[in-house]
């Protein structure tokens, strides 16, 4: 069976969206999240992938992302700005103990989220700064 062209594309489109996120490739675009969150949810609504492992998935990069210090530090605090979004979609979706448990766990990482600092931009170019 083919898949229709707006899934591939917009499936490709996501996991690029992902992984521009991830490497901070567009870390002067904070528009960036926005547009993920929305591609993200075109995804559940063609059902490519479940509304809990989306609003988890894009829970994890966000924070991931934040937790990367090799990553600018004004991303890295964009993207930790923007982690309640997928929690708070995960609020809405938590249905019984396990997935309310699972919710409380999250809930506690990111409440717990220490940023140390990003390191500067010489020791990325593995070069010393005496």
């Amino acid at each position: 069976m083919k898949t229709p062209w707006r899934q591939t594309v917009s499936l490709d489109n996501w996991h690029w969206l992902k992984t521009k996120i991830r490497c901070a490739l567009a870390a002067d675009d904070p528009q960036l999240i926005d547009q993920f969150m929305a591609e993200t949810q075109v995804m559940v609504g063609l059902g490519r992938i479940s509304p809990w492992r989306a609003a988890e998935a894009a829970f994890r990069l966000l924070l991931d992302t934040a937790h990367d210090y090799s990553l600018p530090w004004h991303w890295r605090c964009l993207c930790l700005d923007h982690a309640y979004r997928p929690l708070r979609d995960l609020e809405r979706l938590a249905r019984g103990e396990a997935q309310r448990y699972r919710l409380s766990l999250l809930g506690r990482q990111l409440a717990l989220t220490e940023l140390i600092p990003s390191l500067p931009y010489l020791e990325l170019e593995g070069k010393r700064h005496d």
